[in-house]
This record gives C-alpha cells, sequence and structure tokens, in this order.
C-alpha cells in the first residue's frame, strides 16, 4: 500500500534513507551521510513524501519537490520484490514528466531507472561531493 507519509513517519523515512545512502553510495565517506542526516530529516519532514507499507512496516519511499524526484529508497530486506517500480509508477500517475539525479557510479539505480522509462538529459558534478552525476527525465 502507498501512501502520503504521516509525521510520525519520519523517524523510520530518515533511517531508510540514511542506511539507502550508505549502502548504495560506498563512493562517498560515510561522514559526508552522516553529518547531512539531522538537515536531510527536516527537510523530509516538510516534503512530499510517499510511503510503501509491507502490512504496517514502511519499507520505502519517493521523496518528490514539483516533478523532481528527491529520492526512492526502499529497505535493504525489501529490494528486488518491485518496490520501487510501485512507487514510480503510483507516481506517475500524477505527473506528465518526472526528473531525477543519480550519481554515475551508482550503476544499479541508472539501471532500475532506465528500466522504468527515464533516459539521460545531462551530466554534471555535485558540488557538495565533488561526484559525476546524470540527470536523467522521463515523459509520459
Amino acid at each position: 500500500m502507498i501512501e502520503r507519509m504521516t509525521p510520525n513517519e519520519i523517524d523510520a523515512v530518515a533511517d531508510i534513507w540514511l542506511e539507502g545512502n550508505l549502502d548504495a553510495h560506498n563512493f562517498i565517506n560515510a561522514k559526508y551521510w552522516k553529518r547531512s542526516f539531522p538537515v536531510v530529516k527536516k527537510q523530509l519532514a516538510n516534503s512530499e513524501i510517499y510511503v510503501y507499507k509491507d502490512n504496517s512496516e514502511i519499507a520505502g519511499f519517493v521523496g518528490l519537490n514539483g516533478n523532481y524526484i528527491e529520492g526512492v529508497f526502499v529497505k535493504k530486506e525489501f529490494r528486488s520484490k518491485g518496490i520501487g517500480k510501485e512507487l514510480f509508477d503510483y507516481i506517475k500517475q500524477a505527473h506528465d514528466d518526472l526528473i531525477i539525479s543519480c550519481y554515475v557510479k551508482n550503476f544499479k539505480a541508472i539501471n532500475f531507472y532506465r528500466v522504468n522509462g527515464f533516459s539521460i538529459k545531462a551530466e554534471g558534478i555535485d558540488k557538495d561531493t565533488g561526484e559525476s552525476e546524470i540527470t536523467m527525465i522521463w515523459r509520459k
């Protein structure tokens, strides 16, 4: 089941964010993610977040800022079960186009986005990490 995040779910969502970034971005010093955690947690609390629940447990989420996808994260034990695709399909219903950025070294994510209809729009450097990133777009 997918629904809008409630305020009492912020801790679970923030923990999934941190775990996901530490796991997917091992090419970036873990201190960066841990230092960013308090600020991101505040931002998440004020963002458009949709959570995927397996029974009552939050298994993953997607965050939006207009048509920009701030991130899609699935807990490790729930990965490869179609949850990320379901989250994408859910937000695609309300948008004609979506944009997401991804580190070039995050091959799994790039492949996942491509399988879900995204194509590369631009390349650049993330000013906070110095890592190469791409911007991808999906259109209805």
